[in-house]
């Protein structure tokens, strides 16, 4: 028995004494393959990594206000009524990527009014701080003779490309049963037909809104100019 011992301990110390020069050839494979499969996948996660972070950049657009024009419609002097359809903004894409209209939003607040009940069937006029909120720039929910007329050439294919206007009216809600995809509401006051009228000379902010990442893609301010 300890014979037996003795010659599988000469056998193990001497496979010690061996191994590293039998198996340094194979030793030296195996790292220079772990090296290049840990190369491989740095490079990898670096290319998916950056595919990520592009996938996920939000739009980038310059909008420009090129014209701001309206006032309270039924209330107040003469001078300063005008027309639903007459409280006009217009914005233009000068130049970035083309902006689904299904994605974005537009918020508009100054002073201005809005009405509650249905125009020319009783109700009366709300003025004061006037938020209006496009929750979308699709045709859906909006009024065909109005927003669909004005922006028959953006809303063709579904986005608002480079050199596109985008004409924003006061009657621009839903009539009838429809649910209205444009907002007003009156110092908090959402009670209303959702149509709308800015003061005249006074300032309008606007902001063109990205939903899905949730990022401002312009803020504009403008004066409001009586309508002719």
């Amino acid at each position: 028995m300890m014979k037996a011992w003795g010659n599988l301990r000469h056998k193990f110390f001497y496979f010690l004494k061996s191994a590293p020069e039998g198996l340094s050839p194979v030793i030296g494979s195996l790292l220079l393959l772990l090296i290049v499969f840990v190369l491989v996948g740095a490079v990898a996660s670096s290319i998916n990594l950056s595919e990520g972070r592009t996938n996920f950049q939000p739009p980038f657009a310059k909008i420009t206000l090129e014209s701001c024009e309206g006032g309270l419609y039924g209330v107040g002097p003469t001078a300063e009524r005008a027309r639903l359809e007459e409280n006009q903004i217009v914005l233009i894409h000068e130049g970035g990527d083309p902006l689904p209209l299904d994605s974005i939003s537009i918020r508009i607040s100054g002073n201005g009014n809005s009405y509650q009940g249905i125009p020319g069937h009783g109700g009366s006029s709300l003025s004061g701080t006037l938020s209006i909120l496009y929750l979308d720039l699709s045709p859906g929910g909006k009024n065909s003779t109005c927003y669909v007329v004005h922006n028959r050439d953006t809303l063709e294919d579904g986005s608002w490309d480079v050199g596109e206007r985008l004409v924003l009216c006061g009657q621009d809600s839903a009539v009838g049963t429809v649910e209205s995809s444009v907002k007003a509401s009156v110092d908090g006051d959402d009670n209303t037909s959702d149509n709308y009228g800015f003061k005249a000379g006074t300032e309008i902010t606007l902001m063109v809104i990205d939903r899905k990442g949730r990022n401002v893609l312009a803020e504009r301010a403008a004066i409001v100019k009586l309508a002719e």
